[in-house]
């Protein structure tokens, strides 16, 4: 099997806890389970709703700095991906091709050249905010709070660069406002359905099918709280509800993985990357296995193929 993953938060977790990515105690480590041919992993630079202007920047340095190190460190494991070119060539030598992202971008400090700086560094994707607010909107704890001027400034760049806008975390009026100010396919890296699980961090119905209808791609969170909504409950039958009906709303070539791994508390029997055979496998027996590849690999290549 094969795993392309939009969304974890390793290198940040890993920045704070001082330990490298072959420490087996991440979610995500390294070697990896040998059962998994090819993986392209979105390493994400978290930055918390508490740090905001020049330390928010100097923060995004810092760690992208500290994936750097990794990276030279662990050159039989991984590689950096800038380039669809480069995801194919980095896994099919065995490695791990690793995209770089952002989550949050209070990490631009309120200034639009630094949208350049981060696309040199290789960020291929960038959620507009977290949770709270920032120099471009609100995140989902204010749902009727739409993207500031910067906000739409942002986007109208972020779309001229080639740098995906990634809409996971942002408020419903956040939401709107980016698909009424650009053309572009865009991605919710890693969402689950509202209709499913009512958590305001889960994409509405409408929402879902409008990514879908430009061509986008949402990526499967496996976070108990949004798949579940009595998260001591969840297990990995939820997912499958999750994707049954994004299938339904028409989502069978944007369906995608976004783990959530090592940023949240994830539902009990993929709790590590190495697990994901098992996932593949329940996805496999209950939709098939072309809708299988399709969700594990194929959306999530061909979205960015067409856009690295």
């Amino acid at each position: 099997m094969d795993f392309f993953d939009l969304h974890c938060d390793t290198i940040t977790t890993a920045l704070h806890q001082s330990c490298g990515l072959d420490c087996g105690y991440l979610d995500i480590s390294f070697p990896r389970n040998e059962e998994i041919k090819r993986h392209c992993q979105c390493f994400a630079i978290f930055c918390p709703d508490v740090i905001s202007g020049e330390d928010a920047f100097n923060y995004y340095t810092m760690s992208k700095n500290f994936f750097g190190a990794q990276l030279a460190e662990f050159p039989q494991f991984f590689e950096q991906a800038k380039t669809a070119s480069d995801i194919g060539r980095i896994t099919g030598s065995g490695k791990t091709a690793a995209i770089l992202t952002v989550e949050g971008g209070r990490v631009l400090g309120g200034k639009i050249e630094r949208l350049q700086k981060l696309y040199d560094d290789g960020v291929r994707m960038m959620t507009l905010t977290w949770n709270g607010e920032n120099e471009i909107g609100k995140g989902s704890t204010d749902q009727n709070f739409g993207l500031k001027p910067f906000g739409i400034e942002v986007i109208k760049e972020m779309e001229q660069l080639g740098m995906v806008i990634d809409v996971s975390h942002l408020s419903d009026a956040g939401l709107d406002s980016v698909l009424r100010n650009v053309d572009c396919a865009v991605a919710a890296s890693h969402s689950n359905l509202r209709e499913v699980c009512g958590h305001r961090r889960n994409l509405s119905d409408e929402h879902f099918r409008e990514i879908v209808r430009r061509g986008g791609i949402v990526g499967i969170n496996f976070y108990k709280a949004f798949l579940n909504d009595y998260a001591e409950n969840a297990n990995l039958s939820d997912i499958l509800r999750h994707i049954e009906r994004m299938l339904m709303l028409g989502g069978e070539n944007s369906v995608c993985m976004g783990s959530d791994y090592d940023g949240c508390d994830v539902v009990t029997g993929i709790e590590k990357m190495n697990d994901i055979p098992k996932l593949y496998n329940l996805i496999k027996d209950e939709f098939g296995e072309e809708t299988a590849d399709k969700i594990f690999w194929k959306n999530a290549y061909d979205f960015f193929a067409e856009r690295i």
